[in-house]
């Protein structure tokens, strides 16, 4: 077992930011940024979507959000973005468990290693920037580093007092109400932020009844500057966040979702989503002169959510079958539109399982960082070493009752039924990470190596039985950047990506890939961009089962053997003067992604089934892309947002996707206006999928579920 609580690290590598500079004391403790003329040598690529570009469209989804990074894959699903499900690089975007998640550099998922899925993730709308990490940066910021990090930064304690008031409404009784009252006084500052919002849903329930959500977030975070040498600083953050939603996994047949994409069956009737997630971060900052300086974090998070959700039938057949082939099973498909009673007899049993997924997360450490900046002779050095001591864990109930469709009501069969999963998982890692940028001449090298030593295990309280592992893993990463020009820059860069089995899986190999980029950075005062092209070749790609996957085990893994992922990512932006008093900014960016599987094999996991060699993996598009088109004035400013997503697999195959078997190609316009009555209140109006477009966008677990129709919202922001 490992003892005592030692540490952590968070050291951004090399990022490539594509933003104005943020030079806030309070920002600097969790990014590492660098002057304009620092960003051309960096060695890797990667984004940052700063608050600006944050506050444009004023995005409550962070799969909108993010999709302005390239080499990001997004999976839709409710339309709000309540749990969103991100990949980048061709590292499965299933509610986002194969990249590393942060918040202020602090792991913020429930459980990043004993369960990854992140059922939590923090509000869209507290942020105040987004970093994306690519390449050979991803190394520092484990424990999945297969595709790369996303860490979401937070408002940060403000240098002048603020009072400010921001209330939006639209479509489908949208709401949000958001609050931040800041004061500084000498060297102490703090900042609280209130936020609730919600919708009552744009899905119609068969019969009536709410399909809307309801989330509220409060966080304090203060900051206090110490009158000492060296020069010290200590922050504090609290916060707690709550959810309540009418949401369901249960989609339509593809039919009913061409007619009627709004349309929820009366089988979800029941279905609940209910969290509440509390979290304690600490930071102390020590600069002991222009070189050196070190950064401790010390964090807390507790979540824990119940998801009473319909799960198909007892005794019958598979949901995702029904919904596939209703014609081929009629009395089921009957029963979950309520046309029909559920049958029960020897040889049909249409009894409808709803299961409450009631699990509890923690998950602490303490992370430490420590950088020391020389020169010796005409070659300069950062050394850079992290180390982070991290535990979590999560307790299962899953507890099973059983319901009759009736006259289309869910009645209760009054059947006592016992617990699907009954367990408690949790795990202890060590993480090391250490590396020295080099630079002298035209030439910046980045060499770098991060350690982990993982312990896990699983008491599984319906078998009694208790199961364990330990795994080790040393990534190292290199990457090169040579300055050809004033303006053109050429990187490359190649890493070993990383991703951990669940705790208790003995025996079962961890997930690790070869990620190589290169490509050349182009920089200007003008414009801004980067061409990388970018490949991920799989070892043992693992895939995770979950409580709404048929015919496995929560949490058992399946290797998909080796994987390969190739493609080419590009980023531009640009702004410029239309005239004295009218500022254009735009963006592109486009990822083209390429993947394969190089064996042929049958997998149990539903995700997979028979796979052929040369299969292309499910859920990575061809194509995806934004185009975003902006103009600013004095009095008002527009943003035009134009977003393409390319049709998705959800089954290995090669060739033409057969229907029923793929998300559709979706092309979504946004807009905002916005109105500066002065300089304390503006109105902006927000068009979300103007063109109201509608398009299936999953399959998974239970039938197509559609995009977010057309969405208007009013806002007002005052501040006093």
């Amino acid at each position: 077992m490992l003892k005592g609580v030692f540490v952590g690290f968070i050291c951004v590598f090399s990022v490539e930011l594509w933003s104005t500079e943020i030079i806030d004391p309070d920002i600097r403790e969790v990014l590492v940024f660098g002057t304009k003329a620092d960003k051309i040598k960096l060695t890797g690529s990667g984004t940052q979507i700063d608050s600006e570009e944050l506050e444009k469209q004023d995005y409550s989804d962070l799969n909108q959000v993010i999709s302005s990074a390239p080499g990001v894959y997004v999976r839709e699903e409710d339309g709000f973005g309540l749990r969103p499900n991100i990949g980048i690089r061709g590292a499965t975007s299933d509610r986002s468990q194969k990249i590393t998640l942060m918040e202020d550099g602090v792991l913020i998922t429930p459980a990043p290693y004993s369960a990854p899925a992140a059922y939590y993730i923090t509000n869209a709308s507290r942020l105040h920037a987004v970093e994306v990490l690519k390449g050979p940066s991803a190394i520092q910021a484990g424990p999945h580093t297969v595709g790369g990090a996303v860490n979401l930064v937070t408002r940060p304690v403000p240098t002048q007092d603020l009072t400010e008031v921001e209330l939006t409404t639209g479509t489908d009784s949208f709401h949000k109400i958001a609050g931040s009252l800041g004061r500084v006084n000498d060297n102490f500052g703090f900042i609280l932020n209130a936020l609730s919002y919600g919708s009552d849903g744009f899905k119609q329930l068969d019969g009536g009844g709410s399909t809307g959500f309801v989330r509220n977030d409060v966080n304090f975070k203060a900051r206090w500057e110490l009158e000492t040498k060296p020069k010290q600083s200590i922050t504090v953050k609290l916060g707690f966040a709550g959810e309540d939603a009418d949401e369901t996994y249960l989609g339509l047949t593809n039919s009913d979702s061409h007619r009627s994409p709004a349309r929820r069956y009366p089988a979800s009737k029941l279905d609940r989503f209910e969290s509440q997630h509390r979290q304690v971060h600490f930071n102390h900052s020590i600069e002991f002169n222009s070189e050196v300086s070190v950064d401790t974090k010390i964090y807390f998070n507790k979540f824990h959510r119940s998801w009473n959700k319909f799960s198909g039938f007892i005794d019958g057949p598979s949901a995702q079958n029904v919904l596939r082939n209703p014609e081929s099973y009629v009395s089921a498909y009957e029963t979950l539109t309520g046309s029909r009673d559920s049958r029960v007899g020897y040889f049909t049993d249409l009894t409808i399982d709803v299961t409450d997924n009631n699990r509890k997360y923690s998950s602490h450490g303490i992370q430490f960082e420590l950088n020391n900046i020389m020169s010796m002779g005409s070659v300069d050095h950062n050394f850079k070493i992290g180390l982070r001591y991290h535990e979590d864990d999560v307790r299962r109930h899953h507890q099973q009752s059983s319901y009759l469709m009736l006259s289309g009501e869910m009645i209760s069969d009054g059947i006592s039924r016992p617990y699907k999963t009954n367990n408690y998982a949790k795990t202890e890692a060590i993480a090391l990470f250490v590396a020295n940028e080099v630079s002298w001449s035209d030439w910046t090298l980045n060499v770098g190596v991060r350690y982990e030593d993982i312990q896990g295990s699983v008491d599984n309280k319906l078998s009694d039985v208790v199961s364990s592992n330990e795994q080790t893993v040393t990534a190292p990463g290199l990457g090169v950047h040579k300055q050809l020009t004033g303006s053109i820059g050429l990187l490359a860069g190649v890493y070993k990506g990383f991703s951990p089995s669940g705790p208790g899986k003995s025996g079962v190999k961890s997930e690790e890939s070869t990620n190589i980029e290169y490509g050349f950075r182009f920089t200007s005062n003008e414009i801004l961009g980067e061409l990388i092209w970018f490949r991920s070749d799989y070892d043992n790609l693992l895939g995770r089962c979950r409580a709404s996957d048929s015919d496995c085990d929560i949490e058992q893994e399946f290797s998909g053997g080796d994987v390969k992922v190739r493609g080419l990512e590009l980023i531009v932006q640009s702004q410029f003067d239309l005239s004295d008093s009218h500022l254009v900014t735009g963006k592109l960016n486009y990822t083209y992604s390429e993947s394969e599987f190089e064996t042929t094999f049958f997998s149990q996991f539903s995700q997979w089934g028979l796979v052929r060699e040369g299969d292309e993996l499910p859920y990575i598009p061809k194509h995806v892309g934004r185009v975003q088109l902006g103009v600013e004035s004095e009095k008002w400013s527009m943003d035009v947002s134009v977003k393409h997503q390319h049709e998705m697999r959800e089954e290995p195959g090669s060739g033409d996707i057969a229907e029923g078997l793929k998300t559709d190609t979706l092309t979504q316009l946004d807009m905002s206006f916005t109105w500066f009555f002065n300089e304390a209140t503006t109105f902006s109006l927000l068009v979300r999928n103007a063109t109201d477009k509608s398009a299936i966008v999953s399959h998974r677990p239970y039938g197509a579920r559609p995009n977010l129709p057309r969405t208007i919202l009013g806002r007002v922001k005052h501040r006093f």
